[in-house]
């Protein structure tokens, strides 16, 4: 992942321009050191480098956010990244501190990208039942399963274009199989049932299977009366479980369902 770098102020910026050596009129350079040596070119040359100064009497525009798309103004905090794209290094990317952050899928189309993309949303920390569970476990297999279908689109036009199987088509192919694989295990997860309702104190008697009436007192006791909430008995057992049960169901689930995050690419 691309590391990302937090700025407590944004700066005004300005161009580079080289410094002019008076003594020769010629652009100022020096020497590019490594291990207490100048470094020399393939052909023996030395290696130097231009020195440059901010001209401040061409300020730049400030950067833009890739996120909201407004201007990072001078004085705000932002963040920004420099992905890497190619053996030179990559494009910087900024974001105002309070947008949200990178996700890998947004600079990198590697396939460990598009997988963490796909399994982004499964998220059943609330879920309440096993429908809404299976229903998770579907849409990320979905998912997976398109990726598959183009890891094996790739293998074919690979193997069409050079009228025979190669090592990429090969490798192609059994990512393609390793997601399909992955994503039938996703979609058949063995997820647990919700708990029975467990017998809990009658709210309305306070466990104790009677009340009082209209407070009719005789002396010094007060008329008392079956619970008619509880039949007497002083517990109930409601219709669902408790949110101290669905707590314990979710944790089961969540660790029935950790294949999930076991991406095989």
């Amino acid at each position: 992942m691309a590391r990302t770098t937090h700025v407590k102020k944004a700066q005004q910026r300005y161009e580079t321009v080289p410094v002019i050596d008076e003594a020769t009129g010629q652009p100022k350079r020096t020497p590019v050191m490594r291990n207490g040596k100048q470094r020399e070119t393939k052909r023996g040359a030395l290696v130097f480098m231009t020195v440059t100064v901010q001209d401040k009497t061409k300020p730049l525009p400030n950067y833009t956010c890739d996120s909201c798309g407004k201007e990072i103004e001078v004085g705000t905090p932002y963040k920004h990244i420099t992905p890497k794209s190619g053996p030179y290094g990559g494009r910087k990317r900024t974001r105002h501190e309070s947008c949200p952050t990178w996700q890998v899928w947004e600079y990198s189309n590697s396939w460990s990208a598009r997988i963490a993309q796909a399994t982004h949303d499964f998220d059943i920390s609330s879920a309440e039942t096993v429908e809404e569970v299976q229903s998770a476990l579907e849409d990320v297999a979905a998912a997976i399963k398109e990726l598959a279908e183009e890891s094996r689109e790739t293998a074919s036009n690979i193997e069409e274009g050079f009228g025979h199987p190669t090592s990429q088509s090969e490798e192609a192919e059994q990512r393609a199989d390793d997601l399909d694989g992955w994503a039938d295990e996703i979609e058949t997860a063995d997820i647990p049932d919700l708990p029975e309702p467990e017998e809990i104190d009658c709210q309305n008697c306070d466990g104790t299977g009677e009340v009082e009436t209209a407070a009719v007192l005789t002396g010094e006791s007060t008329e008392v009366e079956t619970c008619e909430e509880c039949n007497g008995m002083g517990q109930v057992t409601p219709e669902e479980p408790t949110e101290e049960q669905l707590d314990e169901w979710r944790e089961n689930v969540i660790d029935a369902c950790s294949i999930v995050d076991e991406s095989p690419v």
